[in-house]
């Protein structure tokens, strides 16, 4: 298989839609020009492949129980008792609403069960259930056809073939953009394009002719889309860097579908479907590092640096016996990691309850993005995340300045550090105390009194411009551009303000307690 070269194209970006006529691409191309930029085959054969889905015990292991706190708690109908606080967030992203439900009423659930698993069975099925939540939990993908519109039941097979893709890339990957979903299209509802019957599409929708590929197919049209969720996360498809080494240049006009660009060096196009914009030869050349990782090292050298360095975290598959002795460098950084963390440990376990003071401003920093969640109830409250903060920052404590790196800790590691009493309430309360003072002073003097003043959606409106432009909140803008665009969730803060005036009248115009008490 030769990389495809031919004459300099200007194009747009438009969202990738995979077609059935992209499965028999010599009834649209000359037969020596190759459309995708590996082959099923190569796929199947390639160094290191995932040759088989999770069992339902390796699943259950990882959706074991966590060290935190049990909960009694009631979501979408269902009455929930003494369960683990992680499961029973896991549970409420899954069935939250995704912006095509957001005028959709209510979801109401019903089960038998008062307990996340077994729920979860009852709705989806007895396989489907765990899936579904391993599948959020390990790698970030909401597979729920209840959130979303034009959404089909998965089976249990399918998501087999799924979770198998999913697993051939490195675990460093994810979760790429935590909730996005990655469902099947309603069944029997296909999509028709002037070039064919759709597969699926960038936005992670799977449609009926996908069931009729071969197993390597599907894999492959899976892993081809999700290129596109890899370079969303960053757009690394239209940074400087990639253009250069791929050969496009941006142009000053605009297409229909967006910024146009030109393949001014063809001979850099992994593939014809790579040659149509930055964006599906970003995606193109993805699945052709991790299934034909020599081929592109020795014939693009630069794509395949950049791959190496940007996606991959250095982890290469250039044949079976390397890529088993190929490491990620977190997974290095993890074994040295782990050293300290066996010698922490000890500490941390007898000193669990001793609460520092800078760990308060320390897990606000860590527990930021979830904070915003929790004002926008799209997660039910913070705790989760501050005691897991102080799982951590215990570890780290104890290991006596030796830099442990408390992102590199498992769920498993932390849940060895167990609170009594009321330490992890006590600690959330105090964070979010924190939160809620330094929230109201992003605002000038001047603002804060105006609370008591005029319409609360006219002050909330304002208020919303603010706050998501203080530098309380540009860690988060830093990490994640798209952060309040996903969801509605600049209308949702706007919400949340309007709440916090309302409360700020009602007791004495206090906007730091109005802040606290709608933040549970």
């Amino acid at each position: 298989m030769g990389f495809a070269t031919d004459e300099v194209a200007e194009v747009s970006a438009p969202i990738c839609e995979v077609t059935s006529a992209h499965f028999n691409p010599g009834s649209l191309f000359a037969a020596n020009l190759e459309w995708w930029s590996v082959l099923p085959q190569h796929v199947a054969n390639a160094p290191c492949k995932n040759t088989r889905s999770p069992s339902d015990a390796e699943m259950l292991l990882d959706l074991q129980s966590s060290s935190l706190t049990k909960k009694s708690e009631t979501l979408f109908g269902i009455a929930f008792t003494n369960e683990d606080p992680q499961l029973l967030q896991l549970f409420r992203d899954l069935h939250s609403y995704d912006v095509t439900m957001i005028k959709a009423s209510p979801l109401s659930l019903k089960s038998h069960c008062d307990k996340v698993i077994c729920s979860a069975q009852s709705i989806y099925g007895p396989r489907v259930g765990i899936q579904l939540l391993y599948m959020l939990k390990h790698f970030g993908f909401n597979g729920s056809h209840l959130r979303t519109v034009n959404a089909s039941a998965w089976r249990s097979d399918e998501l087999d073939d799924i979770l198998a893709a999913l697993s051939d890339y490195p675990i460093e990957l994810y979760p790429l953009d935590y909730n996005r979903k990655l469902i099947h299209a309603t069944r029997g509802a296909s999509m028709k394009t002037p070039e064919g019957e759709s597969v699926a599409n960038s936005t992670m929708e799977i449609y009926d002719f996908w069931n009729k590929l071969s197993l390597a197919e599907r894999q492959q049209t899976l892993l081809h889309e999700l290129g596109h969720v890899v370079a969303r996360k960053n757009n690394l498809d239209e940074s400087a860097e990639w253009l250069k080494v791929a050969g496009w240049v941006q142009r000053n006009s605009k297409g229909k579908s967006g910024m146009n660009y030109s393949l001014v060096d063809p001979s850099k196009a992994v593939s014809l479907y790579g040659k149509t914009n930055p964006h599906e030869d970003f995606a193109e050349s993805v699945v052709a590092y991790r299934f034909g990782a020599a081929k592109l090292k020795s014939e693009q050298s630069e794509k395949y640096e950049f791959l190496k360095n940007q996606v991959f975290d250095g982890k290469e598959y250039l044949s079976p016996t390397a890529c088993l002795a190929s490491k990620s460098r977190t997974e290095t950084r993890r074994v040295a990691n782990n050293i300290l963390y066996n010698g922490a440990l000890a500490k941390a376990k007898k000193n669990a309850n001793k609460l520092d003071s800078r760990f308060i401003e320390q897990a606000q920093e860590l527990c930021l993005p979830t904070i915003v969640k929790v004002m926008i109830n799209e997660t039910g409250s913070a705790e989760n995340c501050t005691s897991r903060a102080l799982q951590r920052l215990q570890l780290v404590k104890a290991s006596k300045g030796k830099k442990l790196d408390g992102d590199l800790l498992s769920d498993a590691q932390l849940n060895a550090i167990a609170f009594s009493g009321d330490t992890e309430a006590d600690f959330s309360k105090r964070v979010r105390t924190k939160f809620s003072s330094d929230a109201a002073k992003s605002f000038s003097s001047d603002f804060r009194e105006s609370v008591s003043r005029g319409s609360c959606l006219d002050w909330a409106k304002s208020a919303q411009i603010l706050f998501t432009a203080s530098p309380l909140l540009s860690e988060i803008k830093s990490k994640d551009p798209q952060f309040f665009f996903k969801g509605k969730r600049y209308e949702k803060i706007e919400k949340f303000f309007e709440r916090v005036c309302q409360s700020a009248r009602q007791n004495s115009g206090r906007l730091e307690n109005a802040f606290l008490s709608n933040l549970p």
